[in-house]
This record gives C-alpha cells, sequence and structure tokens, in this order.
C-alpha cells in the first residue's frame, strides 16, 4: 500500500474522535438556572469547570432534553457533547446490557478505591452524602475502578 495513504489513514484514525464530539461553555448567571442549547445528539460529560461554585452533576447541572444542558447555583462549566457515529449506534444495546450501579464510599481522611469495569464510562447517578462529589476532585475513576475520597459517597453507574 502507498505509505502516503497509510500516513494519510493514520492521521485521520487520530482526528475522528474530535470530528465527533463539540464542547460548549454554560454558565448560571447570578445562581440562576441557565439551559445551553446544541444541534444533534450527543452525550455530554462536564469536561472542565470554570466558575469557583462547585459543579455537581444532578444537583447544579445536567441534562435537559435530549438537545440542551442546564445550569444553576453559579455553575460555569464546559461540557463536552459526545457525538454518536453509526458503527456505535449498533453497540448500544450491548452497552445498555453492560450498563449496572455500584455504591462506592469515602471516609473524610481518606481515598478509597472501588473495582469496576469503566470501560464504557462512569456517571454520578446519586449523591449520597453531604459532602458534594465533584468529578476530578472529590471523584473520578481510571481503568482499574472508581475512586472517591473527602468524604463521597455516592451511586454510579457504569456503561453509558
Amino acid at each position: 500500500m502507498n505509505r502516503r495513504l497509510i500516513g494519510f489513514l493514520i492521521i485521520i484514525s487520530c482526528l475522528a474522535p474530535a470530528l465527533f464530539a463539540e464542547t460548549i461553555r454554560c454558565e448560571s448567571d447570578r445562581g440562576h438556572r441557565h439551559e445551553c442549547s446544541f444541534d444533534g445528539f450527543g452525550r455530554v460529560e462536564l469536561l472542565r469547570q470554570v466558575s469557583r461554585t462547585n459543579c455537581v452533576e444532578g444537583r447544579t447541572w445536567g441534562v435537559a432534553g435530549r438537545h440542551a444542558v442546564w445550569v444553576s447555583d453559579g455553575c460555569r462549566a464546559d461540557f463536552l457533547i459526545r457525538r454518536e457515529r453509526d458503527d456505535d449506534r449498533g453497540d448500544r444495546h450491548d452497552h445498555d446490557r453492560r450498563s449496572r450501579t455500584i455504591v462506592c464510599e469515602s471516609d473524610y481522611n481518606s481515598r478509597h478505591r472501588c473495582d469496576a469495569e469503566t470501560q464504557y464510562g462512569v456517571r454520578l447517578t446519586r449523591q449520597i452524602s453531604r459532602t458534594n462529589c465533584v468529578l476530578n476532585r472529590t471523584w473520578g475513576y481510571d481503568s482499574r475502578g472508581i475512586w472517591v475520597k473527602d468524604g463521597c459517597r455516592a451511586e454510579f453507574t457504569l456503561g453509558r
């Protein structure tokens, strides 16, 4: 095969995920609820919090319908909208079968890890603790499982 073609295919495969994602910023104005709409369909993830106020999924931000993100109580953040590719749609039922819910809890002075299969993503479903559970601050995940710290106790859904 032609070397240029191989190089081109490598570059395209590296850029493909960016072609199927969009970033939007949504900001709560003086504590009021605000909705930010986007075109098309996609999964919404908090990419980067830009406010001093914590952005907690289900409390100060969430998904409104199929085409919007809402924020409230001073939450300001950048959200990643992951677009579905045609080949992903066929796998949706497989992802649903893999989804399950687990509870992961930490003490105030320690970090705790819960073993879990995180390859299809993790979503905080319900916060149990009074302490805020904030992604990449008091909870997160990697290939080995979910971690929580500083009193975060929550219910997590594996697989989106």
